[in-house]
């Protein structure tokens, strides 16, 4: 059956959003003839998964670029078929393209500058748009070696109007006008009560309004599975009243992080106290028991990524053991807004810093840096109480492994050098390109693992391509330790910067120096 505008099927009746997972798989010539299968075969599971006219609209369009893009790499003569995979679940829909054709020709000429500042307003019929961001939420690229290339579109739905409208109901407050709660006693204890996550979501809207750069934290729904399946791990802070006033979480691959299967630590986000209930200790007290919760689970450490307009979020990972190691420029979209606290006018995407913390007592590394970077990375494992031991790589042979991520929520990409092969450079260039023109990504994020052989080489490819250092990510990929670099393609007044550690600061000043010596 075929949807309409407001959600209904064509003979009027309101079409049910499907309630459970459903996988189908369909294989196609790599031929210009098996479009209309294809757009069928995604307009059915985008309709499954509850979808109205427009949206679909949207994810057809995308469907139909990546599979003409396939279709362009093919050989006259090929025979290998397209694997075209679909799956719709109560959050949305996931396509994926599986090819073995060759590669996309990396063009050898540098990524033109974007006119748009801003492209989210870009109409799907323009002759300008960009096939991601116009419509998926998360694309992920990668570059398998002999096993060819795999292209996946997320497409989440809509977050609930029920929501958006109860949080509403409440009266908003700005700037530092927000009456105080009485003094009174407060409860820390692990989220999971069937009525925590419509109250996260509401204590979310409070201190952020829409300008959080998670959607899931707006989703009860998404709250509770997530909790569920183990990929967050919600901490509330509560009155004896049981009402929910403050929220932290362990993320598992959360924000940033790249490991590919295996989590050895974990971030620590979505932290957040009702700006009614703030200056009373409870971020610390969450915290606490966060960190409890993380050695229970077996994670190795945790790591933290505070903001650089403000130094309160740095000073609560200072003040908890955690070192700065990185740091990410440009990293969050330039609407996230914090109430009830000063803002930065500056327009500029905000930065930033990395932290770590170990949870138990590190063991030695062994690490093949880049002879260029070698001495800050040494100090910044010093720094970090990780003690490790650099070596000369050896010669890198074989082929590379890369995959090359788009997250529409925080509008950057992300690039995971999972091997390093003589083939680096076109693999890595190709991946470049695939962000910056396909999703219109302005920023990047590189990481290449530090413990294997051909970091240097790896790095000195990312560096012709515009990237330069970010610092080091303990146990980041599958418990190894990587290098991080950065690709930032917009403007940045480093002078706007908030850094308040001596180590952090002086991080800061070499990723400026850095970025100044590739932009020469």
């Amino acid at each position: 059956m075929r949807g309409t505008r407001d959600g209904t099927c064509r003979n009027g009746k309101k079409r049910n959003v499907f309630s459970m997972n459903l996988n189908s798989t369909l294989t196609l010539p790599a031929r210009i003839e098996a479009l209309p299968l294809g757009q069928g075969f995604a307009r059915e599971m985008a309709l499954l998964a509850g979808f109205d006219d427009t949206r679909i609209s949207a994810i057809l369009l995308a469907w139909e670029e990546s599979f003409v893009s396939i279709v362009n790499r093919a050989a006259p003569d090929t025979e290998e078929p397209v694997i075209i995979g679909g799956e719709a679940t109560p959050q949305g829909l996931t396509l994926t393209f599986s090819d073995r054709e060759m590669l996309p020709a990396p063009d050898e000429d540098a990524v033109p500058r974007l006119d748009a500042e801003r492209l989210d307003d870009i109409e799907l019929g323009g002759l300008g748009r960009m096939l991601i961001r116009a419509a998926a939420d998360e694309a992920l690229w990668e570059s398998l070696g002999r096993e060819g290339n795999r292209l996946r579109l997320t497409f989440l739905r809509s977050r609930p109007t029920g929501v958006i409208r109860a949080a509403r109901a409440t009266p908003e407050a700005s700037g530092r006008d927000i009456p105080r709660a009485q003094e009174q006693e407060y409860l820390v204890r692990r989220a999971g009560r069937q009525t925590d996550w419509f109250q996260v979501a509401r204590v979310i809207y409070h201190a952020y309004g829409y300008t959080h750069p998670s959607d899931d934290i707006y989703c009860p729904d998404r709250l509770r599975d997530l909790n569920h399946a183990g990929r967050l791990v919600s901490v509330v802070a509560t009155t004896v009243e049981n009402e929910i006033v403050g929220h932290y979480a362990l993320e598992m691959g959360g924000l940033g992080q790249v490991a590919a299967g295996r989590c050895t630590v974990a971030e620590t986000g979505m932290a957040v106290v009702d700006p009614a209930h703030r200056g009373r200790g409870l971020m610390e007290r969450m915290r606490e028991y966060l960190e409890s919760e993380a050695r229970a689970m077996g994670l190795r450490g945790l790591f933290g990524q505070p903001v650089t307009s403000h130094a309160a979020s740095q000073r609560v990972n200072e003040k908890f053991g955690s070192r700065c190691c990185a740091l990410s420029l440009a990293f969050l979209a330039d609407n996230l807004r914090f109430r009830a606290m000063a803002r930065d006018r500056s327009g500029q995407r905000e930065s930033c810093l990395l932290y770590f913390k170990p949870l138990d007592t590190p063991e030695p590394r062994r690490i093949f840096p880049p002879p260029r970077h070698r001495a800050m990375l040494l100090d910044t494992y010093h720094e970090c109480g990780i003690p490790v031991r650099a070596e000369e790589s050896p010669p890198v042979t074989g082929e590379s492994r890369v995959g090359a991520r788009y997250l529409s929520s925080l509008d950057l990409g992300m690039i995971r050098i999972e091997t390093v092969g003589a083939d680096i450079s076109p693999v890595l260039r190709s991946a470049r390109n695939d962000l910056c023109r396909q999703a219109g990504a302005r920023v990047l994020y590189l990481t290449v693992r530090l413990t294997r052989p051909g970091c240097a080489e790896a790095c000195d490819a990312a560096e012709r391509l515009g990237f330069f250092y970010g610092g080091l990510a303990p146990c980041f990929d599958e418990g190894e330790d990587v290098l991080r670099m950065q690709y930032v393609d917009t403007a940045l007044d480093f002078s706007r910067l908030v850094v308040e550690s001596p180590f952090a600061v002086r991080l800061a000043s070499y990723v400026e120096a850095d970025r100044r010596r590739v932009e020469q």
